[in-house]
């Protein structure tokens, strides 16, 4: 059976030229759930989510008579090309109403062209706020830019599963690029409520004698007590030849999820 764990490394274009990303055209439309009926609470709004651009949205929704409107924030996070040229959206929404703490909700919806997708992000009694969300794949053009390549770099990345104060080795790979350019390990388990699925990504951003200023990008969903929870999270590393530095995709308290021990030879 095939590994779940996967390493890739992220080759240079040599010349400048154009080619087509695939993005997601997203169109927002906040519905008051009460009683069965479902009553527009806004006019609709629109952004682009791209590989490297998620979509970010900012509203406020009248929730209840003579009080502050619910401020409601959402972003759209694009993940990295799935088989089959279907594009899958990370939401993460932060609603807020004055005299209680944000309630924080998370999904993913996956879109085959176009399609709509259901997302509630807050509840209060039988009143629900749920929004209306329809992406449509767009095709956009993108200069990539001549890159120079600087020397080369061995990462050495060791996988640990973290339960709490406990951690397990799992697995170790070596991943070869060079100085300018990411290289990148991923894996998934699971499906549905049992969604592990994490990104590492690492970018050699320039060395200077024994030290190595690295870009880390860690993302991914990973089960939560109320089902799946999106993470993402960046670092700057700097770190001497063969230091290791930890980089953790994590959830709750006690931390739950994996964590990435790198060390980099150059």
């Amino acid at each position: 059976m095939a590994s779940p764990w996967s390493a890739l490394v992220l080759l240079a274009a040599t010349a400048t030229s154009v080619a087509f990303e695939t993005h997601v055209a997203l169109r927002v439309e906040t519905l008051v759930v009460e009683k069965g009926r479902a009553t527009p609470a806004g006019p609709p709004v629109e952004a682009e989510a791209g590989p490297n651009a998620p979509a970010t949205f900012a509203m406020a929704v009248p929730w209840k008579k003579n009080e502050a409107a619910l401020k409601l924030r959402l972003e759209a996070r694009l993940a990295p090309e799935a088989p089959g040229g279907e594009s899958k959206v990370w939401l993460e929404s932060t609603s807020t109403v004055p005299g209680r703490e944000p309630a924080r909700a998370s999904r993913s919806v996956t879109f085959a062209e176009e399609g709509t997708g259901l997302f509630e992000v807050f509840a209060d009694g039988p009143r629900r706020l749920v929004l209306a969300i329809h992406g449509e794949q767009v095709e956009r053009p993108v200069v990539r830019r001549t890159i120079t390549l600087g020397g080369p770099v061995r990462f050495l990345v060791s996988v640990e599963r973290v339960d709490g104060e406990r951690s397990v080795p799992l697995e170790t790979d070596e991943l070869h690029t060079f100085i300018g350019q990411p290289v990148e390990y991923s894996f998934r388990l699971g499906e549905g409520d049992g969604l592990q699925a994490v990104r590492l990504s690492l970018l050699p951003i320039s060395a200077s004698g024994d030290i190595l200023t690295i870009d880390a990008d860690i993302g991914g969903a990973l089960p939560g007590p109320g089902g799946t929870v999106l993470v993402h999270r960046t670092e700057r590393i700097v770190a001497s030849r063969l230091a290791t530095s930890s980089v953790a995709a994590t959830v709750g308290n006690p931390p739950a999820g994996y964590r990435f021990q790198v060390t980099p030879d150059f």
